[in-house]
């Protein structure tokens, strides 16, 4: 159905009185000026052709004018208004043309002529406009019309990549352009989806701005349609500092759709991976100025990279910022940040036994985050090492992710790489809610941080800068993950964006609840900000002299000035309310000085803040006498052993029942084993007996009915299950062919054989050197040289999995095959990088 002229028209009146008839007025000058400048170049300007030229156009334009404007139904007083209307404007042009040919445009009297032609004229003009009404809403029905000619254009590019049987039904604006609605007939979903790149090409649109759907029936799928680059725009912050809730979403960014990029961090473990230079530390400030906004959530921080991140949020505490109100920022934004093993394993180990005190006793076993019981979150970056060669802190983390889901604790993981040994291994990987690809250097990386859409994400061809692919738990789970950017933060070393937000925001975050710092302070959370060996880190990081030892007369200067809204010196300078030193438990709060400056030395900074155990230090030159209810010496020694014997106990207690766990697993596998089919053995033995022919499940069940006709011989599921769980029988020719040994003593078929003869059976990596590297970067580092773990691992075939173990055998990394058994790992996991290095070096 036509749209009326009112539909069509976004401004009509503005468009038809104003802007038209002051183009063509801008037009007709600039004729004018080209006349005078053909004179002004000695040239002569043949007046009597002009004038006839200009009649015979005038008279032509009318004509034309009546002609279209004819026709059956049209009004004829319409039709002569049209003519005249059109034959006046066009001879006003021409005689004023004609009259700066016999004269000059450039005086003031011939632009006014000019003017004052248009004034006259425009009111006609807007009833011109008016008459045509129908005319202009049949032109827009015609072109409405058309749009079903692109949907046929569609089809058939669909058909010219090889998609037989796709029909479009529909084309629906959005944010990011359009959608298709398809019809599948013959090629199905999982059949298009690798041709999305030619009809790319056909489609002469940029490369990614196809992206399929699938529909609700497997006959319908959609096709969004990107005429919008959001990965190339930037994408600003939110400005506000008002406080929000942990209990809703936040948002990152935007979709490629136009959609914010929303995440609920309510039990919701975040994985984010990407190379250097792909945003990580961006998208991690990001999400921090978000938490910290909070009033309901605490952030607790690992940073291995000698905390290049965190820093900046606690910097304006350090160095005695002021709130936009004139008051002294009197604690850290990060209420705990890690950037060192121990005190990593220390901070793992209290979000574990939090975890798990609050899920013994949160009504309905779930704990929703309140300001006097806030959430907590518990980042980590550049964890790889930690959690590669620590199995303290892998440990208690593990048990931490997966009893923090209903405990208002949850994680977020910042990696280089997608694997389990970055992560922390494969539980932990299954613990992942979001995760969030950003840009890799090859697309091979992909399928370690999307193994499940390997074929449709990219990661390589993401622009970098915080544009990413991501998948929540909240997304349909067939879908695959979806394109969009991070907003973003100015995170150069000259910028103080992140320290301002930190100002912004110090009001507005919450203490951790008496309950869980009572727990964590088991774990030296009270003087986690008072002992200056674990604040090493810090005091190096804003040129803060720590002494060489706490009682030693020597003074080190505290240089602790700020800039910008920095508190100004004192004469003397208290600890800030609710900081106590000794971190008695009550606050959760830090003891570190808000205002280092005044401080005259070391020493006054550790009499008034505690040295290395969180107390305050005694003056140099004596013992002072002890305050009111400060424990005496042998006081304090009997609660230091009776600290002890309760941290042994706990130990004893957590050895003991680890170790009745292991024989109670133990017991279970014995009881499995014992309900095996008594048969397996021999049919284990006609497979080896079987040589290089192979022989089928179905053949050995037939052999097992004919030797035991009383006996009920096993499932087809059982005996499969045998083989794929020995690593010596192999099915060379793939599903439905025979199965054949593949043990040293009864070698497999000649063609499954790596040039075993060969003395150096090594060959070249080509493309798969960097698959290769993560297959013994988790054979070394797990020292269990397994071929299944490293199909489970790397989501690869059998048959890779095999190749990849055959090279490591030939680069003498494993030892040679030995049954089912496991290979020996023949280097230790502190001789990784350099086994890395030599093999990246060869290839």
């Amino acid at each position: 159905m036509a749209r009326s002229k009112e539909d069509r028209e976004v401004i009509p009146w503005v468009h038809g009185v104003v802007s038209t008839p002051l183009f063509t007025a801008g037009f007709i000058y600039l004729d004018g000026v080209g006349l005078g400048v053909i004179e002004d170049q000695g040239h002569t300007v043949p007046l009597d052709m002009l004038g006839i030229g200009s009649v015979g156009g005038v008279i032509a334009v009318a004509t034309a004018r009546f002609i279209r404007t004819g026709g059956e139904g049209r009004s004829r007083r319409a039709r002569w208004f049209h003519t005249a209307f059109s034959g006046i404007w066009t001879g006003a042009a021409a005689g004023w043309l004609n009259w700066v040919a016999h004269g000059t445009p450039w005086t003031l009297a011939s632009a006014a002529a000019l003017g004052a032609m248009t004034v006259m004229i425009s009111p006609f003009y807007g009833i011109d406009r008016y008459l045509r009404g129908d005319e202009i809403a049949e032109q827009w029905a015609k072109e409405e019309a058309a749009l079903a000619k692109p949907l046929t254009d569609w089809a058939d590019m669909f058909a010219s990549v090889g998609a037989r049987g796709v029909f479009v039904e529909g084309k629906d604006k959005a944010n990011y352009g359009f959608q298709l609605t398809l019809r599948l007939t013959e090629t199905d979903f999982d059949g298009l989806l690798p041709l999305l790149k030619r009809l790319e090409m056909k489609a002469g649109v940029r490369a990614g701005a196809l992206t399929l759907k699938p529909g609700e029936t497997a006959d319908r799928a959609y096709l969004q349609v990107s005429t919008r680059n959001v990965l190339a725009e930037l994408v600003e912050l939110d400005p506000s500092d008002h406080p929000i809730t942990i209990n809703e979403p936040l948002t990152l960014g935007m979709l490629e759709s136009g959609e914010p990029i929303e995440l609920l961090m309510r039990q919701n473990s975040v994985l984010i991976a990407g190379q250097k230079g792909s945003g990580k530390s961006v998208t991690l400030h990001v999400l921090i100025s978000l938490l910290t906004r909070c009033v309901d959530a605490v952030i607790w921080m690992i940073d291995m990279a000698s905390g290049h991140t965190a820093k900046r949020w606690v910097r304006p505490w350090v160095e005695g910022w002021k709130d936009g109100d004139g008051n002294v920022i009197d604690r850290p934004l990060i209420d705990w940040i890690a950037t060192t093993e121990d005190e990593a394993v220390r901070l793992y180990n209290a979000a574990h036994d939090v975890a798990d005190q609050r899920a013994k006793t949160a009504p309905g076993g779930k704990l929703v985050p309140k300001p006097d019981k806030p959430a907590i979150i518990v980042i980590t970056e550049e964890g790889s090492d930690l959690m590669a060669w620590s199995p303290m802190a892998a440990k208690p983390k593990t048990r931490g992710i997966k009893k923090g889901r209903k405990a208002a604790i949850d994680y977020v993981d910042v990696v280089q790489r997608g694997t389990g040994p970055n992560t922390g291994g494969g539980e932990i990987d299954s613990q992942y809610d979001t995760t969030i690809g950003l840009r890799f250097r090859k697309k091979g990386e992909g399928q370690y941080v999307f193994p499940d859409f390997y074929h449709q994400v990219n990661l390589a061809a993401l622009p970098g800068n915080g544009a990413c692919y991501i998948k929540t738990s909240a997304m349909n789970p067939s879908e695959p993950p979806e394109k969009g950017r991070f907003a973003y933060v100015n995170d150069d070393e000259d910028s103080t964006h992140i320290e301002e937000m930190a100002v912004a925001r110090a009001h507005i975050r919450p203490d951790l609840d008496d309950e869980a710092v009572a727990i964590a302070n088991k774990w030296g959370y009270g003087d986690r900000w008072s002992d200056t060996e674990r604040i090493g880190w810090l005091l190096e990081a804003f040129g803060i002299d720590a002494p060489r030892s706490a009682s030693t007369g020597t003074s080190a200067s505290m240089n602790g000035g700020g800039t910008g809204t920095m508190a100004p010196p004192a004469p003397t300078v208290q600890p800030p309310a609710g900081t106590g030193g000794s971190g008695n438990g009550s606050t959760g709060r830090g003891t570190l000085p808000s205002d280092l400056g005044p401080l005259g030395s070391a020493e006054d900074y550790l009499r008034r803040y505690g040295g290395g155990q969180g107390g305050q230090q005694p003056p140099v030159g004596g013992q002072p006498t002890p305050p009111a209810g400060t424990p005496g010496p042998d006081e304090a020694s009997v609660q230091a052993a009776i600290s002890k014997a309760l941290a042994e106990a706990e130990w004893l207690t957590q050895q003991a029942a680890e170790k009745h766990g292991a024989q109670q697993a133990q017991e279970e596998a014995e009881k499995d084993k014992s309900r095996e089919h008594p048969r397996k053995d021999e049919v284990m033995e006609m497979v080896r007996d079987a040589g290089p022919d192979g022989i089928t499940i179905d053949a050995c069940l037939k052999r097992l009915e004919e030797q035991y006709p009383e006996e009920k011989p096993p499932s087809r599921q059982a005996v499969s299950k045998w083989f794929a769980n020995d690593e010596s029988v192999l099915q060379p020719g793939g599903p439905r062919t025979p199965y054949v040994w593949a043990d040293p003593d009864h070698p497999a078929p000649a063609e499954l054989q790596d040039d075993d003869e060969d003395e150096d059976g090594a060959e070249p990596l080509g493309d798969d050197l960097d698959l290769f590297c993560h297959a013994v970067e988790l054979v070394v580092s797990t020292q269990f040289g397994s071929t299944s773990m490293l199909q489970r691992k790397l989501r690869v075939g059998f048959a890779k999995a095999v190749w990849l173990m055959d090279q490591m055998t030939a680069r003498d990394i494993v030892g040679e095959r030995d049954g089912s058994k496991a290979r020996d790992v023949l280097h230790k996991p502190d001789a990784l990088n350099a086994l890395l290095a030599q093999i990246k070096e060869e290839n």
